[in-house]
């Protein structure tokens, strides 16, 4: 197998990535990378610290100031902050504005690449991992489903919220998303897109699975 082989998988918020990624990181024996938790990592510590996420000089004074005093792959460690704090709808509101400094995601992007070439294989998920961090990644996968669906299951993820709010916030980010003008979201011209709308999870990693063996990539692990 050669070295650094990259799986990017992207799509809108709550279109089931971080669960199927996971799932191929198991059955595929790769690496994982969620590179949201980066920005939301920042949002949060944004919000705890008082800085406003727009505030692009506070902001990159931000990570700076975080990568200074831990190593670098801190701001996608999972063990950092509570995944419960980063799911919270003030830091989902938060994340889109972080998400839009050209500067931050130059860094984040950095930090993934380097990650990357210590790994020989890996998952990466995101938002534009296919179109703009890897645009050569050996297979792309686009995930998508309806506003409706994707606000259900964030609903159900953030206990106590509010399914109409929810739903206001997926189709804001949605627009936020694919219109801002740093690598705004959309498939690559060469990504599987995949609408997980009315499939079942086991139907979505069985399709992501299947192509990926096409690839080349060994099944180690069936996933029932």
């Amino acid at each position: 197998m050669e070295q650094h082989i990259v799986i990017a998988v992207d799509g809108p918020a709550a279109a089931g990535k971080t669960t199927t990624s996971r799932a191929l990181s198991d059955r595929f024996s790769l690496s994982y990378l969620e590179s949201g938790r980066a920005y939301r990592t920042l949002a949060h510590e944004a919000l705890s610290t008082g800085i406003n996420p727009e505030d692009s000089q506070a902001m990159i004074g931000l990570i700076t100031g975080i990568l200074q005093r831990s190593r670098s792959n801190a701001l996608f460690d999972p063990a950092r902050i509570n995944n419960s704090e980063l799911r919270t709808t003030a830091v989902s509101k938060a994340v889109s504005a972080v998400a839009k400094i050209p500067d931050l995601r130059k860094a984040i992007t950095s930090l993934m690449h380097n990650w990357a070439q210590s790994r020989t294989a890996s998952i990466i998920e995101g938002r534009d991992i296919g179109t703009v961090v890897f645009p050569d990644a050996r297979i792309k996968f686009f995930l998508t489903a309806r506003a409706d669906e994707r606000a259900a299951r964030r609903h159900r993820q953030e206990i106590g919220s509010d399914y109409q709010e929810v739903l206001a916030d997926v189709v804001r980010r949605d627009h936020e998303d694919t219109s801002r003008a740093a690598s705004p979201l959309r498939p690559a011209t060469d990504s599987v897109v995949i609408d997980t709308t009315d499939l079942s999870l086991d139907q979505v990693i069985n399709t992501m699975s299947t192509v990926c063996r096409i690839a080349g990539l060994t099944e180690i692990r069936h996933i029932a």
